[in-house]
């Protein structure tokens, strides 16, 4: 399997919410790299602890969705490009997104996620 068909099969679990199958793309000693400015944000170490973010998502966000639109290869990195919505009880947002993708042994060591931070900041004021 391919990096970029790894990253598409990690979006696929992430989406149906399928952490199990997502554990098994992610190196045990992966980092995590998101806005320090939002829960759960800034860099996480270690799989576990990654997936324990993810699964913290609904506490608050009762929707929320990364729709993937490409991947580029970019050898060791895969890029990917979408739309981030999420929302709750005080209001929701959408934005592009930019992650960015390291792999090593056909596991995501390292997954750097940019957007929108504001939007997301001003709905969970």
């Amino acid at each position: 399997m391919s990096n970029v068909d790894t990253a598409r099969s990690a979006y696929e679990a992430f989406g149906r919410g399928d952490l199990e199958a997502l554990r098994e793309m992610l190196a045990e000693d992966g980092t995590w790299l998101t806005s320090d400015e939002l829960p759960l944000g800034g860099e996480t170490q270690g799989r576990d602890t990654i997936l324990g973010n993810f699964a913290q998502l609904p506490n608050y966000w009762s929707s929320f969705s990364v729709e993937p639109e490409e991947f580029i290869d970019a050898g060791e990195w895969v890029i990917v490009r979408g739309t981030q919505r999420a929302g709750n009880d005080a209001g929701s947002f959408e934005a592009p997104f930019a992650h960015l993708m390291k792999f090593a042994d056909g596991k995501i060591v390292r997954g750097e996620f940019y957007a929108d931070s504001a939007k997301a900041a001003k709905v969970l004021a």
